[in-house]
């Protein structure tokens, strides 16, 4: 149950919810070695994605409908939450 503020009640305690800032980079300064197929979140257009590097055909693909994003802008690595 969510309470005001963006806590959540669990068991009649509150927790604060928190999100961390992504560093988005823009997609030409991406190392080489981050076009390996793991995925990657993505800038496309005006919208998150998450996408890995297709080498055969030389772009970002979406990992479930395998069709390539066109408009890629900026990257970020994924990282687990700490």
């Amino acid at each position: 149950m969510r309470t005001r503020a963006g806590r959540r009640s669990i068991g009649g305690k509150c927790s604060m919810i928190t999100a961390k800032y992504i560093p988005w980079d823009p997609i030409g300064a991406m190392p080489a070695d981050r076009r390996d197929g793991r995925l990657i979140l993505l800038w496309e257009g005006d919208r998150p994605v998450i996408g890995r590097w297709d080498d055969g055909r030389k772009g970002w693909e979406d990992p479930e409908g395998m069709h390539l994003f066109e408009e890629i802008t900026y990257w970020a690595d994924i990282n687990s939450p700490k």
